[in-house]
């Protein structure tokens, strides 16, 4: 590629906008790439020169969303234990703000397969004082895959809980479970 970075960046992002924008009308298994680069103006070749397919799309918009939570929480999270209310209130604002695409990326489709990698990208990053061990990572998978999976449940739901409710359960379960759970086994926090 070949163009400038700003038209190259436009072209993709225009891409990806049409895939959401498909997404919103119909299962992203059934999009084609056709809808896509009609919808975005532009022909399959140009497609193909961002993207392999319409998963590789996907991946790219999941890559998008993940680095930019992960930029978020590096500038905020500084000094601050991920068992604190403040470490989920970044993640669920950054779901918030994405959630145009965050409720296609956790959509029935492709919810296990982003979830897995919202808790590989962000919290296998969280690293408690100690050796990890396969209980400790046990533990923390239990955990955050609780976690990520009511935040993205609560998120489509249309009866939700307030991000105030949902961050008290998040703060109940990290310190009646997760923490004695650790210290109980000498895991160390």
């Amino acid at each position: 590629m070949n163009k400038q970075p700003e038209i190259t960046d436009a072209t993709r992002e225009a891409l990806v906008n049409a895939f959401f924008q498909s997404a919103k009308k119909k299962n992203i298994d059934k999009i084609t790439i056709r809808e896509i680069t009609d919808l975005a103006g532009y022909n399959r070749t140009t497609f193909y020169r961002y993207f392999e397919d319409v998963y590789a799309l996907i991946e790219y918009a999941e890559d998008e969303f993940l680095k930019n939570t992960r930029k978020i929480l590096e500038e905020k999270y500084t000094g601050l234990s991920f068992g604190e209310k403040q470490f989920f209130e970044i993640i669920i604002n950054c779901f918030h703000e994405n959630s145009d695409k965050i409720s296609i990326l956790i959509s029935e489709q492709n919810h296990s397969h982003f979830l897995r990698r919202i808790k590989r990208n962000i919290a296998s990053n969280v690293s408690e004082l100690g050796t990890d061990t396969p209980k400790k990572r046990v533990v923390r998978d239990i955990y955050f895959s609780g976690i990520f999976y009511a935040i993205s449940v609560n998120l489509q739901s249309k009866n939700s809980l307030s991000d105030e409710d949902l961050l008290d359960i998040i703060q109940k379960l990290f310190n009646n479970w997760y923490r004695s759970e650790m210290e109980n086994n000498n895991l160390v926090l």
